[in-house]
């Protein structure tokens, strides 16, 4: 993978921790989300007129990722109600790797040679062993349903969206298109199921809302970039760095407690990236 690909990832990974840790010290995650998405949306919407327009087809490609998306956010919110982040994050996106990479070979054809599979298989065993680990709060098994909808929601939204950049042939326009509609299609959802409360969260908790928006946007811009640059697998393995740096602010900033085996576990997937980013 060439470099310049694997370092912007890394720093779109760390920006991906960062709103989570956000949106999970909130009080309502569900309408935290949605006002991220609101500020998201907003910028989005903006960009409309100077972006190409999207033909039927890849409508209909963004219309299927709009609802894997939503999917993820609605089990997102689920999920950090009932588990602390550093427990969350990992069992939510350990898979998420090694899903992409199949379905990448399914529907894109696309065989990523041994070394990279190599590092793909790291990431996700170091993330995995995050999950595993012995916390002193337990996950839930009513966390597990969430978690893995969380998983498999991103695995999925990951190859569609590389199909729909690949086929638009403009990662800005389809990103700029899928953020609006995407956006407005949960703030709408959010607003049926909490109402004029929604406000209320976001008042309260303005320079969160905006901060998410724009980590949130910036993060998951860089993120398609890489799906036109290169195989859907490696890109999310990479992505997926982010539950270290989930585990890390975890623990500096909402008091969950950072042991031995989660540095071995960044340790492993750090190797991991250093054997994605090499191979060829």
């Amino acid at each position: 993978m060439d470099v310049s690909v694997a370092m912007a990832v890394l720093v779109a990974s760390l920006l991906h921790a960062s709103w989570h840790a956000l949106i999970k010290s909130s009080g309502d995650q569900l309408a935290s989300l949605a006002g991220m998405n609101l500020v998201a949306g907003v910028v989005a919407c903006a960009a409309l007129p100077l972006v190409t327009p999207p033909s039927a087809t890849v409508f209909a490609i963004i219309a299927g990722s709009v609802l894997l998306h939503a999917g993820y956010k609605i089990a997102l919110a689920s999920l950090y109600g009932k588990a602390e982040l550093g427990q969350a994050y990992p069992i939510a996106r350990g898979l998420t790797p090694v899903m992409a990479t199949v379905l990448g070979l399914a529907v894109l054809r696309e065989l990523p040679g041994p070394m990279l599979l190599s590092g793909i298989a790291l990431i996700s065993l170091g993330i995995m062993a995050l999950f595993v680990e012995k916390s002193v709060k337990r996950l839930s098994t009513s966390a597990l349903g969430p978690a893995l909808l969380v998983g498999t929601t991103v695995a999925a939204y990951s190859v569609v969206d590389a199909y729909g950049v690949r086929r638009h042939g403009d990662w800005v326009g389809f990103t700029v298109w899928l953020v609006a509609i995407d956006c407005a299609v949960f703030v709408g959802y959010a607003w049926v199921v909490r109402g004029r409360r929604l406000a209320a969260v976001w008042n309260a908790d303005r320079l969160k809302t905006f901060g998410s928006g724009i980590l949130g946007l910036v993060s998951f811009g860089v993120f398609m970039w890489a799906l036109g640059r290169a195989p859907v697998g490696a890109v999310s393995a990479l992505r997926e760095t982010s539950v270290i740096f989930a585990a890390i602010l975890g623990a500096l900033f909402l008091g969950e407690v950072a042991t031995w085996r989660r540095y071995a576990a960044a340790a492993t997937v750090m190797l991991g990236v250093i054997v994605v980013s090499a191979a060829r």
